[in-house]
């Protein structure tokens, strides 16, 4: 397999963006972007196509088995967690990398996503005392979330700006619903209503991208009943 990886360089000194191109070449099965870039940065010297010296490529990575959501950046446009994106699924040449667009860029593939984490602070996004102990099934899945991203790159109505929070803020909210005691759930289904619901447009894209594989057009027909529910919907 040859691959030419295509990666949107970010200078945190001189704030410019770059594009510099990378020849890959490897004869394992099931390559993925992970493997790829972890190869690129153990060259040395690592140059790129021209024979140019490159610095190496910052991204960042955990677990590198889809559970922590940490590599999440974009393969030729579509946001998805590196160690899951195989090469050669892509029958192009050229593999584009770049970082997620909703989050303000810290260095080459590495972007800030304290916005979204922020979000669920202000959402309040957790539980008080032994609930979820006996969680209903919605609950349970809803704890899946890797909160790696790609929900809010793929919602056209996300901004870091605005206060609609999209499905990172909505899964936990779907959890919450299910699991707190009675008295906390109007607070609850406030900050559900305020920070999702209404600025959601069911188009359901996040059901689509999501890494984890998680149902969420259930969990947000789930989320929206059960707030209807409490005190009679009001």
């Amino acid at each position: 397999m040859k691959k030419i990886l295509k990666i949107q360089r970010y200078d945190k000194h001189t704030k410019r963006t770059r594009w510099q191109s990378f020849r890959y070449e490897s004869g394992e099965p099931h390559v993925t972007v992970a493997t790829a870039l972890r190869e690129l940065n153990d060259r040395n010297p690592l140059t790129d196509m021209d024979g140019n010296p490159a610095a190496e490529i910052q991204w960042e990575c955990n677990c590198l088995q889809k559970k922590c959501g940490a590599c999440a950046m974009l393969v030729n446009g579509l946001p998805m967690l590196a160690c899951d994106a195989n090469l050669e699924d892509d029958f192009r040449e050229t593999i584009e990398l770049a970082p997620l667009s909703k989050f303000p860029i810290v260095e080459d593939l590495i972007v800030d996503r304290k916005v979204m984490f922020d979000n669920l602070k202000k959402m309040q996004v957790w539980l008080d005392g032994r609930a979820g102990v006996n969680a209903p099934g919605e609950a349970l899945a809803a704890s899946g979330c890797l909160q790696c991203g790609c929900y809010l790159e793929i919602c056209v109505n996300f901004t870091p700006e605005n206060e609609f929070v999209g499905t990172a803020g909505m899964v936990p909210m779907a959890r919450l619903l299910s699991e707190l005691p009675q008295a906390q759930k109007q607070r609850a289904k406030e900050a559900y209503q305020k920070y999702f619901s209404v600025g959601c447009d069911h188009f359901n894209a996040c059901h689509q991208i999501c890494p984890a594989g998680m149902d969420t057009a259930h969990l947000a027909v789930h989320a929206e009943a059960a707030a209807m529910l409490i005190h009679g919907g009001a």
